[in-house]
């Protein structure tokens, strides 16, 4: 499943507000001509207790953009996403921003992936961006 053209990874938590960035990522994927995954990690103890009509409404959304939905109930979030993106050929990544306190997510990602832009769409639209040293990443001011 390796791509080698690259591809967009938009991680959601499975709340129903993730369409944002599945907007943004499939904004940036267009512009780029790659194709776009979604990928939710739910901890393990979610289980049956994880919201399935809202993860059902992002698989709707995923799919409405010509994505694939992954769900993996797994511990450590980062790690997961991170070895997801290894495998897909990840060149940019999309996630939420984290509210306070923050939760290490995007800062793990960034350690382990240092040249994989990351951009993070807040609650109003705003997309803010890490880029590797030495580029810059271009992505819209604001999605609706």
């Amino acid at each position: 499943m390796v791509k080698t053209g690259g591809a967009v990874l938009v991680c959601v938590t499975g709340q129903r507000d993730c369409d944002r960035l599945i907007q943004a990522g499939k904004k940036i994927s267009e512009e780029r001509s790659i194709p776009i995954h979604v990928l939710c990690v739910q901890p393990t103890s979610a289980g049956f207790d994880a919201d399935c009509e809202e993860l059902e409404y992002l698989r709707q959304t995923s799919r409405d953009v010509g994505a694939e939905m992954s769900v993996y109930f797994y511990d450590d979030a980062p790690l997961m996403a991170v070895g997801f993106a290894k495998q897909i050929g990840a060149t940019h990544i999309v996630t939420g921003m984290a509210e306070a306190p923050v939760n290490g997510f995007v800062q793990v990602i960034h350690k382990l992936l240092p040249r994989i832009p990351i951009s993070m769409v807040a609650k109003d639209g705003i997309i803010y961006n890490i880029c590797p040293a030495g580029r810059t990443a271009a992505a819209p001011a604001a999605v609706h």
